[in-house]
């Protein structure tokens, strides 16, 4: 992320600029943080949200995406970028009803302009069966996109 461009967590709405504002760079100050029981192989979701600064705006898309931290660059694929999905925010008035009725991808293309205000998304978190107890800290929600002046 930028300085122009943000992601903020906690309680956010939609149109609003509530939130907190998320970590950057694995610096791990104020993480998206969720625990997970992998013997059910639970998912958990989080509702996010994109702000630029004041006085910018988006220009074109914004992808969402999972990345994995491999010690010197973000890569898009292992680890457990694959227990990562992104949905757009449809109103969904709960967690629950967004973990059962959202359209859940890998990568979310935003083609809305994002501006002062929040846009929010929808993150879900997954683990399986096979998994050991770990704490991940690997894994980035990585956005891509351009800010301009307005």
């Amino acid at each position: 992320m930028s300085e122009f461009i943000k992601l903020y967590g906690g309680t956010v709405t939609n149109g609003g600029t509530d939130g907190v504002a998320l970590s950057e760079n694995m610096t791990q100050t104020n993480p998206l943080s969720m625990s997970l029981n992998a013997k059910v192989a639970e998912a958990k979701v989080a509702k996010l949200a994109l702000r630029c600064e004041e006085g910018f705006q988006t220009s074109g898309d914004v992808v969402v995406s999972a990345n994995r931290y491999d010690g010197s660059n973000y890569v898009t694929s292992g680890g457990n970028v694959d227990k990562f999905r992104f949905a757009v925010d449809e109103g969904f008035d709960s967690d629950a009803k967004a973990l059962a009725n959202a359209n859940w991808v890998s990568s979310l293309t935003i083609s809305d302009v994002i501006g002062a205000t929040n846009h929010t998304f929808w993150v879900k978190v997954m683990s399986d069966t096979t998994q050991t107890p770990q704490k991940d800290t690997s894994i980035s929600i990585h956005i891509t996109g351009v800010v301009e002046a307005v």
